[in-house]
């Protein structure tokens, strides 16, 4: 949904939506998020301020996820409030800019439209642990046969235990 942002009232604007399971495209081939359980259930609310525009947001959906130590997938229960800041100003590309912490959630908008699916898709996408594990104890795969060490014991013939191999 593509938001005017050159007619935001001061008190500001407040829009709901939902977004359908199917509205999920990876990126990429080796993207971390697989597809989405639940639709995602999206409130923003856009304002002025000085010469910024606030996005305040909040968004609740079920992710589909693989674990990274054994492969196999699992739901991800994810809500999050948000906020970030544009600047209609166009961003001059200098070669070295130091970021203040109020530049970490600064974005430049080249138009005067706010694409709020790629703001969710963004959000999304930082939402998600840095390390997807199904469980937090899970024992992964023998790195010698590419058994499921949560689910059967090792038959390879390398001697390997998960207490002899650091991960």
């Amino acid at each position: 949904m593509k938001i005017d942002l050159t007619n935001i009232p001061p008190e500001g604007k407040k829009i709901a939506f939902r977004l359908e399971q199917d509205w999920w495209r990876p990126d990429f081939d080796e993207d971390r998020i697989l597809g989405l359980k639940t639709p995602i259930d999206v409130r923003i609310k856009v304002y002025p301020a000085g010469n910024r525009i606030v996005v305040e947001g909040y968004f609740s959906v079920t992710m589909s996820l693989r674990c990274d130590r054994c492969l196999k997938l699992y739901s991800w229960n994810s809500s999050k409030d948000f906020k970030l800041y544009l600047s209609m100003i166009p961003f001059k590309g200098e070669a070295e800019v130091g970021l203040t912490e109020d530049d970490i959630n600064l974005d430049f908008i080249d138009n005067s439209f706010l694409d709020s699916d790629q703001i969710v898709k963004e959000q999304l996408i930082l939402d998600i642990p840095l390390r997807n594990l199904c469980e937090a104890e899970c024992k992964g795969l023998c790195p010698f046969c590419g058994c499921n060490l949560n689910t059967a014991k090792c038959p390879c013939s390398s001697g390997y235990s998960t207490s002899n191999y650091q991960r």
